[in-house]
């Protein structure tokens, strides 16, 4: 399914809200809008704000689902697979030295290398997360990219069925069918009216509406409703990241900081272009955020704001997480010029 133009302006007017307020001094110089919903695996919404059919592709925080058949299938169990590398696979990592031999050693389970990984390479998110800047001419590797465990996910699945491996990335791959099937069904979303794309790291990337996308999250940690082996797979996948934040994200990252902040209480994956899922342990809901703009600055403050006015995060773990919830602005000789805020209030 495709989005026109035309039906994307519509809905960008109608349908995003006011969320984020960027400010200079007490000006404020930039706005950013997005919407948001927390839905129940039923489909029951419980918060929103703005439009809860906001059409956007998932990109990262689909890594959950994509796992599914992994687990589901057996060849989870078959090669091994440890918690520790369940949450990688389903996981952005940072491409820290912990992560680079979790990846290898799934791979090696496989029977694989690193020089079957088709994800490309680039500079790892460690360098960003603690301010760090790559060295002239520094080489990196695909085992360092964000995706690779992931990749390393379909290429064990590949494996385990038989199937080729050598385009394994392509829409009517077996593997890529499988995992569209699951998307499907975890986010309770007709496959054939699955928006399609090619995410950053070469793999299939798919859009859908807003609430599914949460639902996908609330039925992740509700499997009652589901055939007794998926719900294994939704169980061990969710249990994996909750129990291996580091794997799922990385030091100084967003996901893994709000993890840490709230262990077991919550599973968190952000995705490109200003998405930003949440799944909530205790009321086995699923929150997800989308800003319009697709600015990472501002899908921080925006979630961690929601998460606040559902008491799920009080005074104590905010300011803990400032630098996430209210970001200073600094210009180029350190000086604090401005800051971003939340401004909101969910229906």
């Amino acid at each position: 399914m495709r989005l026109k133009l035309e039906e994307a302006e519509s809905k960008a007017e109608i349908g995003p809200k006011v969320m984020v307020l960027v400010y200079r001094e007490q000006v404020v110089e930039s706005i950013h809008r997005g919407c948001a919903v927390v839905v129940d695996s039923g489909g029951k919404i419980h918060h929103q704000i703005g439009d809860v059919d906001f059409f956007t592709f998932l990109r990262s925080t689909a890594k959950p689902f994509q796992v599914v058949p992994v687990v589901e299938s057996g060849a989870a169990r078959k090669f091994g697979f440890t918690n520790k590398e369940i949450a990688i696979m389903a996981g952005s990592h940072s491409g820290e030295e912990q992560h680079v031999q979790t990846v290898a050693e799934i791979l090696d389970k496989i029977g694989l290398s690193e020089s079957d990984l088709q994800c490309g390479t680039h500079t790892p998110h460690y360098y960003a997360a603690k301010g760090l800047s790559p060295l002239a001419g520094e080489v990196f590797r695909p085992l360092q990219h964000n995706c690779s465990g992931k990749h390393a996910a379909m290429l064990a699945l590949s494996m385990f069925k038989s199937w080729e491996i050598e385009n394994y990335l392509d829409w009517n791959h077996p593997t890529q069918k499988t995992i569209l099937k699951a998307i499907a069904e975890v986010c309770h979303f007709p496959a054939e009216k699955i928006g399609r794309g090619i995410d950053g790291c070469n793999a299939p990337v798919y859009a859908l509406p807003l609430k599914n996308i949460a639902r996908g999250f609330a039925t992740l940690l509700s499997p009652s409703s589901v055939p007794k082996e998926t719900a294994k797979a939704y169980s061990t996948i969710s249990r994996a990241m909750l129990e291996y934040p580091e794997m799922v994200s990385g030091e100084e990252r967003f996901d893994y900081e709000l993890m840490k902040m709230v262990p077991g209480k919550l599973i968190s994956k952000a995705g490109a272009e200003g998405l930003q899922c949440v799944g909530l342990v205790d009321s086995r809901l699923g929150a997800a955020l989308k800003i319009e703009d697709g600015a990472t600055r501002a899908v921080r403050p925006a979630m961690l704001e929601l998460l606040r006015q559902m008491e799920v995060l009080g005074e104590e773990e905010l300011q803990k997480l400032e630098r996430f919830y209210s970001p200073k602005i600094e210009n180029w000789s350190g000086r604090q010029i401005g800051h971003i805020k939340p401004k909101f209030a969910l229906e």
